[in-house]
């Protein structure tokens, strides 16, 4: 699991005049950013990755397909990896 950053409040003119190394942060560290104007939260900066992660999760086929994987978890339905792969390999040895 990955690990969640606190996002760091930051006033907008620092924002601009420190882009380039909020930037770096964002890509090297995951650092999520607060961006405020006359002290009032006006915008965030989060990663691009992390931008595409919450759109995945708010799609509403993804949704329903987790719905569909908790209850066929819930049913004993479920498979590990760890089995799916032995499967698998060996289906292909076989055939």
């Amino acid at each position: 699991m990955r690990k969640r950053t606190v996002p760091i409040s930051i006033p907008a003119y620092v924002a601009r005049t420190q882009l380039g190394s909020i930037l770096t942060q964002v890509a090297e560290k995951k650092a999520r950013f607060i961006i405020t104007k006359s002290g009032k939260p006006t915008a965030v900066l989060i990663g691009a990755t992390d931008f595409d992660d919450m759109l995945e999760e708010l799609d509403p086929e993804f949704q329903k397909s987790l719905k569909v994987a908790a209850k066929e978890y819930d049913a004993g339905k479920a498979v590990s990896l760890r089995d799916y792969l032995k499967e698998r390999i060996a289906a292909r040895r076989a055939g």
